[in-house]
């Protein structure tokens, strides 16, 4: 029983410093890295630039990403080689990239100071150091500042790639294995953070993109980027997911005031149905599965109720206190749950009749945003991932109301990426930053067990730094992808994991 208790023409100089990194515990000294410093022309009224060095023409592999304040810097650290190197000024929006330059980076001669080897500190499960999780390697694509990614088989159903919508209303479609792009979509104006794309079947047994420009909805063929057709709505849209019944695909909307269901048909872009509510709603609907195009509300009353494509009522629920967080579906060994969110704790519901089980309370606490249903130790019964008012990030076992573990959180994303890192068969909870990257939680106890270091001096005075950020996952044949805004919210940034026991989530329309 459920118990109560994320540019203008190059002028270069480039000097070689020589620089020696000491190795613990090696005999031999490494090859000598180089710093060089970088100019070009400034242009009239930009202060920042976006510089990118890469070890090829195409930019595939770049070694170093940054947002640097003037005209100069050093980059340090580089191995010897050829290096390309471009600019783009940086304002409110990303330019377009100049055209790459080249250094050639000569090892310096060098004498050879011999190296005194550190004690090796013995690690232990309590003091395992934060990045002893290896990573691989990923890239970086400039599309601007796309704030939540989505993954989808635009190409093919046995590979996924990237969607995402930038704040200046541009879609791209990337490959998820290299960030090179596929095609983009500029719609007319920038987007709101509460719309971003929904992945939506074709009739070909691939994905296509539905994206949203005001009160326009425009469904986009993924395979080319294609317009296929445009839709007016009554209003602009809050949140939307796509869903499907016997007649094809369908996309749920709930529109800007909160107030008011809009069903499309997803070939035609026809309004099928729309249906005034009777309170305002509280995150995305939820499909129920096994039910063919029926969704499950929560209202901010506490109210929960389970509809038709056509907004038809079947049954209705309470949940006794008001809603914090939208509703999810869990499957149980004896009985499908409902559990939503409120201001008293996470509560508990059955899926069959909407009767109210029980409260998981919190002291001086309530969950927010949205639950994630994830099996973490794959045990057949899945955890609910929950975030909390003050900044806590809890899993709490579905079947009994415990919680597993409870650890404090410094980002305000819902989005999470799940992902067995440390190789001891749980699945780890991966979050993306409000100032880095992503951190990485144990899935067994919620210990940081992975957490990048790269930050950015830009990121405060982003427009959109403190907006929530998505996180998706893609499995590799050789481990995992993250894939985040970067820490300059000028692009997505992949970082591979080697050899997770990856088990991906179901894509959801918004995150």
């Amino acid at each position: 029983m459920f118990r109560i208790s994320t540019i203008c023409a190059l002028i270069l100089i480039v000097s070689t410093l020589a620089t020696i990194d000491g190795v613990v515990g090696a005999q031999n000294n490494p090859l000598p890295n180089t710093t060089v410093h970088l100019r070009w022309g400034p242009r009239a009224g930009v202060s920042r630039y976006r510089l990118q060095l890469a070890s090829d023409v195409h930019f595939h592999d770049i070694v170093f990403d940054r947002v640097i304040s003037g005209n100069e810097t050093d980059v340090n650290d580089l191995t010897p080689g050829r290096y390309f190197w471009r600019i783009a000024a940086l304002t409110k929006t990303l330019g377009e990239f100049s055209s790459a330059g080249t250094i050639e980076v000569a090892a310096p001669s060098v004498p050879r100071p011999t190296i005194v080897p550190s004690p090796t500190p013995t690690v232990t499960p309590q003091t395992l150091p934060a990045n002893s999780i290896v990573t691989t390697g990923g890239w970086r694509a400039a599309v601007g500042d796309i704030a939540r990614p989505l993954v989808a088989h635009l190409r093919s159903r046995d590979n996924l790639d990237v969607i995402g919508t930038n704040t200046d209303g541009v879609t791209f479609a990337l490959d998820s294995a290299s960030g090179v792009a596929l095609w983009s979509f500029r719609g007319r104006r920038p987007v709101t953070p509460d719309a971003p794309p929904v992945i939506i079947d074709s009739r070909m047994g691939l994905d296509d993109v539905l994206v949203f420009d005001g009160q326009l909805a425009i469904k986009i063929e993924g395979r080319t980027g294609r317009e296929l057709w445009r839709s007016p709505l009554p209003a602009s849209p809050s949140s939307a997911i796509a869903s499907s019944d016997t007649s094809g695909p369908i996309v749920i909307i709930i529109d800007n005031s909160l107030r008011r269901l809009l069903v499309l048909n997803g070939l035609s872009g026809s309004l099928a149905s729309q249906t005034m509510l009777p309170a305002r709603v509280i995150g995305p609907p939820t499909t129920v599965a096994d039910q063919s195009g029926t969704l499950l509300i929560a209202y901010e009353n506490g109210e929960v109720e389970l509809r038709d494509k056509t907004g038809r009522l079947i049954r209705s629920g309470s949940a006794g206190s008001p809603a914090s967080t939208g509703p999810v579906i869990v499957k149980g060994r004896r009985q499908d749950l409902v559990l939503v969110g409120t201001h008293e704790g996470l509560t508990a519901m059955t899926a069959a009749d909407l009767r109210p089980l029980g409260r998981v309370t919190i002291k001086d606490d309530s969950p927010r945003g949205n639950l994630i249903a994830e099996d973490l130790d794959g045990d057949g019964v899945a955890e609910v991932i929950m975030t909390t008012q003050r900044g806590h990030l809890i899993a709490i076992h579905t079947e009994d109301g415990k919680i597993l573990w409870d650890t404090l959180v410094d980002n305000d994303s819902q989005a999470k990426a799940f992902a067995d890192l440390d190789g001891d068969g749980v699945l780890d909870v991966i979050a993306p930053g409000t100032q880095a990257f992503a951190t990485a939680f144990s899935g067994r106890d919620g210990a940081i067990i992975w957490k990048d270091t790269e930050m950015s001096d830009s990121v405060a005075n982003h427009p959109t730094s403190f907006q929530a950020r998505g996180l998706v996952s893609v499995p590799l044949r050789s481990g995992v992808l993250l894939i985040s805004s970067d820490a300059s919210r000028t692009g997505l940034r992949a970082i591979e994991f080697p050899k997770p026991a990856v088990r991906p989530r179901p894509r959801a329309g918004l995150q």
